[in-house]
């Protein structure tokens, strides 16, 4: 993965694919969860970036929402 860190927080920068790839779901499946906002994500022009710290919470509350 090409990861790059944002200057302002150190966090590690995800694009699409490489979400997908985390994930192990596919590049449609994020595509559609930005286009619903369903998933924090910052567009920088027309690109996709997602923060490794909004990913992890977002994946943390995803557990949460499970049932048991």
């Amino acid at each position: 993965m090409s990861t790059q860190h944002t200057p302002l927080t150190g966090d590690k920068v995800f694009t699409i694919p490489e979400v997908a790839a985390y994930l192990k779901v596919s590049r449609s499946k994020i595509y559609d969860l930005v286009s619903r906002k369903e998933i924090p994500h910052v567009k920088v022009g027309r690109n996709v970036r997602i923060r490794e710290s909004d990913l992890q919470r977002w994946v943390e509350l995803q557990i949460e929402k499970a049932p048991l």
